[in-house]
């Protein structure tokens, strides 16, 4: 529907789709079964690229012969993120890169033009405001930012209306600010003892909610140590590193970094924003060679499966202070 909205008055037909997304979002469009991506190990042998025509696909209103669903990388890691990859050109450089989406599944991509190592988090949730109270995506509504203006705290939502949840820009900076004010203590107990800390007059952040920041932030904290322990080098080696998402626009880096989401320094983190989208852009006029290319040196690790994932995990709960 969204394709013949964007035809409409246009005419002629369509020379090429691309499409690219998570592997679940993959196998219900292709017709899979996803049956093997809901229990342990999840795994699926239909990772491939997929190949339609608008009759295959029984479209009406749309002409167009050739409509790719681009490969996944892994079980949770999509063509989103190969797509992310081309975006970023870390596939093609020298010098390490770090790529970070902070989308569905949280996904993290590490890697060069030799090697690309790439896993999967359970931190996207609470950034894309499944697992927030009042968490929603970064659309009209939204607290996209947090602000302090003498001594009171003011709040920005997408679209200048009256503030109806929170994405994940507007929880990093809502975490740092009730930090830094002494809200919470090291666990990410209310010191108050109250259930829930306002942010303004229509969104207030809960004892859970600061409870599933805490998770995403450990979640990406041991997964990029992980990656970077496989990899055998250090964060120091590190030449950019990419935060993606579709709230990547207004994300606070030095937020980010206070709250102790990435021990990386601020200089070299750079936000890419909606990276799969930017990256189906430029396979519509690259070869689908190029994506070959990319899976050849991709390698999927299950963090789950490293014996001190937990662990690491554990030690990154607490807050800083």
């Amino acid at each position: 529907e969204m394709v013949e909205a964007l035809m409409r008055g246009h005419g002629g037909t369509l020379d090429k789709m691309v499409i690219v997304g998570n592997t679940v979002m993959h196998h219900f469009f292709c017709g899979y079964d996803i049956r093997p991506l809901s229990f342990y190990p999840f795994h699926s042998d239909q990772l491939g690229m997929a190949a339609f025509t608008s009759g295959d696909l029984k479209w009406e209103g749309v002409l167009c012969e050739d409509i790719k669903f681009y490969p996944a990388i892994g079980s949770f890691v999509g063509s989103d993120i190969l797509a992310g990859i081309l975006a970023t050109g870390m596939h093609l450089k020298d010098s390490y890169t770090l790529l970070i989406d902070l989308g569905t599944n949280g996904e993290i991509v590490l890697g060069n033009k030799e090697r690309l190592l790439c896993a999967s988090t359970a931190a996207g949730p609470a950034f894309e405001g499944a697992n927030i109270s009042q968490g929603m995506q970064a659309t009209t509504g939204a607290i996209s930012s947090i602000f302090q203006e003498q001594d009171e705290w003011k709040v920005n939502v997408i679209g200048n209306v009256k503030s109806a949840g929170i994405c994940g820009s507007g929880l990093i900076d809502a975490i740092h600010m009730i930090l830094k004010r002494g809200l919470i203590g090291e666990f990410g107990e209310i010191q108050s003892g109250e259930k829930e800390i306002n942010l303004d007059e229509n969104v207030s952040l809960s004892q859970k909610d600061i409870q599933e920041f805490q998770l995403a932030k450990a979640a990406i904290q041991a997964g990029v140590l992980i990656l970077l322990r496989k990899m055998g080098i250090e964060d120091r080696e590190l030449e950019k590193v990419y935060i993606a998402g579709g709230f990547g626009n207004f994300i606070n880096l030095d937020h980010l970094n206070a709250v102790g989401m990435l021990k990386i320094p601020v200089a070299i983190m750079n936000k890419l924003g909606n990276s799969a989208l930017m990256g189906a852009k430029m396979f519509l006029f690259e070869h689908s060679d190029m994506a070959r290319a990319i899976s050849d040196i991709c390698q999927h690790v299950s963090l789950e499966g490293e014996a001190d994932f937990q662990d690491l995990f554990v030690e990154r709960l607490a807050f800083e202070l």
